[in-house]
């Protein structure tokens, strides 16, 4: 969901809101200052939502979504898509504070406004995946897929959760359509390398996570992330790990 109405009704409120977003996105503390003063007389959810945003910026995710979900239900005049993507907010806070059960919950709530959303689903995938529930989050990542089967990302966390389930020519497959409908290639290349492996082709694994060393560099050219892993994925490998790395 990308489309987000404005939460406010009066000139006034949506001049508070406007400037207390903007605010949030250089000084979160600041921001979160304001919204709570402005949260004593605000009926429009716009204050807690301001508050929920300022939280996921300064990386407090747990007390973000919470605030989030308040909005939700604190917005008197919100309709189904606004209501809808405050949950969805929240469902990616506790995605970033690692708790699948709250995602999970905060998604299902958004689709009650939005049934059947690709990126609900999507989302309420990821935090049943969080809680190593793979039956029901492939059931939700197929039906975003047949809502919109040019779904990248919805690809790569199928073909994840196929390797997962040992269904591994299924995980290749995802991963090639993944990399047919623009996703990041060194996430999907970062998969592909477990898929290959787990199928007996160590080269192919290894080209795989080798790509992704020399491409993953943060700006000091120390190495990111996912080169990283991809890194000490080589390690393990060569050193003739036995099982997957």
């Amino acid at each position: 969901m990308t489309v987000f109405a404005s939460l406010t009704t009066a000139k006034a409120q949506v001049i508070n809101y406007s400037s207390c977003v903007e605010l949030a996105s250089v000084d979160p503390d600041a921001a979160y200052d304001a919204a709570l003063v402005w949260a004593e007389t605000d009926l429009t959810g716009g204050a807690s939502h301001c508050a929920g945003l300022a939280l996921v910026r300064l990386g407090l995710f747990d007390a973000a979504a919470d605030r989030l979900t308040r909005a939700a239900v604190e917005g008197q005049k919100m309709g189904n898509v606004e209501k809808a993507l405050l949950h969805q907010q929240a469902g990616d806070a506790w995605l970033m504070a690692n708790s699948g059960a709250k995602a999970t919950e905060a998604f299902t709530q958004a689709l009650v406004y939005v049934p059947e959303d690709p990126e609900l689903l999507f989302g309420r995938a990821r935090g049943y995946e969080l809680e190593k529930q793979t039956s029901p989050a492939l059931q939700d990542v197929n039906l975003a897929i047949a809502r919109n089967p040019n779904y990248g990302a919805a690809y790569l966390l199928r073909g994840r959760l196929y390797r997962q389930s040992k269904q591994l020519d299924a995980a290749a497959a995802d991963i090639d359509a993944a990399l047919a409908n623009g996703i990041d290639e060194v996430a999907a290349r970062l998969e592909r390398g477990l898929i290959r492996f787990e199928m007996g082709d160590q080269a192919g694994a290894i080209e795989d996570w080798q790509m992704i060393v020399a491409a993953d560099r943060r700006a000091d050219g120390s190495l990111g992330p996912a080169a990283m892993a991809a890194s000490g994925f080589i390690a393990e490998v060569t050193a003739g790990a036995p099982t997957q790395p």
